[in-house]
């Protein structure tokens, strides 16, 4: 990834950049009279994450377990796109925000750091980074309450285009967390964190 400097303080605002309160999403889905696909009144709060951000999800996530590429022998994952259109899809069509995207992300990680001390040398087939990528998008949606999170289950599952089930995505979900140890906290010092860590890679995706 490109890396480009920037001061501590912009950095920081990277996490928040796109979050919208708890108080002023709930207030908005209860004004809101069309589907639960449409959010007419949350448009003009809601910021898509950029293609930038979507770059580095990708590549953070497929460096969690080594997969392979090659998809003609899985019948079940044969149409699924490759890793960067899918979380771009994903992203685009769930409506995700940043700040989950970071909890996600966090997720993701730990996941990756639980299976070092394990010392796993476990290979993934194609699409293991996509689960990973669903289940840590799971989580982080539960980890910040119904109300502040746009998307659901079913909309995960839709995204598949039915290569998932809600019931698949939920048993990624479980999956995840138990290799994690049930780590679920994510406080505003980790999101800090994480972003320092990331500071190279992150700091030009506004």
């Amino acid at each position: 990834m490109p890396s480009r400097t920037a001061n501590r303080n912009s950095m920081y605002e990277i996490q928040n950049s796109n979050f919208i309160s708890p108080e002023m999403s709930y207030r908005n889905k209860r004004h809101s009279m069309g589907s639960e696909y449409s959010y007419k009144s949350e448009n003009e709060y809601y910021k898509p994450l950029s293609s930038g951000i979507i770059g580095f999800t990708a590549e953070l996530v497929a460096a969690v377990i080594p997969c392979s590429s090659y998809n003609a022998k899985h019948p079940k994952t044969r149409y699924l796109p490759e890793l960067l259109p899918f979380i771009g899809k994903v992203c685009k069509k769930c409506r995700v925000e940043l700040r989950t995207m970071l909890y996600a992300l966090i997720y993701a990680k730990r996941f990756g750091e639980a299976l070092e001390r394990q010392g796993s040398s476990a290979r993934g087939e194609y699409g293991t980074c996509h689960r990973i990528f669903l289940a840590s998008l799971l989580l982080a949606k539960k980890a910040q309450g119904e109300d502040s999170v746009y998307f659901d289950n079913n909309q995960l599952a839709d995204c598949t285009d039915g290569i998932w089930s809600v019931k698949d995505i939920e048993l990624m979900e479980k999956a995840l967390a138990s290799t994690i140890g049930f780590d679920f906290i994510v406080d505003e010092e980790a999101i800090r964190c994480f972003v320092e860590e990331h500071r190279s890679e992150l700091c030009w995706f506004r």
